[in-house]
């Protein structure tokens, strides 16, 4: 095995996979992957994902001019519409159930968040089983 093929056969973590699943979604979705990605836990049920720079040259056009609003709101449309596909990733890779998704937009920053609340779990909790950051 080459010294290239093993650094991609690296076994990444449960939030790195999901910051990834997050970041390409965006991409393919939005035409624009983040410029940085970053996963959460937030408490025993629930994943927040951080996303910089995902804003399109377009929609940072029209929010200068002061239309921030109209960004956000056809951002969350776009998502509801493409929802599915992110949540059944994200259940892939925590091997949980997504209950509920919350997407944000800061225009004003260019910062976008999801929160992924997911179904509860017995005793053992997938937070428990991976390393938080």
């Amino acid at each position: 095995m080459s010294q290239l093929e093993s650094q991609s056969s690296v076994v990444r973590s449960p939030l790195q996979a999901v910051a990834d699943v997050v970041a390409r979604h965006f991409k393919e979705q939005f035409g624009r992957g983040p410029q940085r990605c970053r996963a959460f836990f937030a408490g025993r049920d629930a994943i927040v994902v951080i996303l910089d720079g995902t804003m399109s040259p377009a929609e940072r056009r029209i929010s200068d001019l002061g239309q921030g609003e109209l960004v956000r709101s056809t951002r969350s449309a776009l998502q509801r519409a493409v929802a599915d596909e992110v949540l059944r990733s994200v259940e892939a890779v925590v091997g949980r159930p997504v209950l509920h998704a919350v997407d944000g937009l800061d225009v004003e920053h260019d910062v976008s968040t999801q929160l992924f609340v997911l179904a509860e779990t017995g005793a053992a909790s997938f937070s428990a089983a991976a390393p938080a950051g």
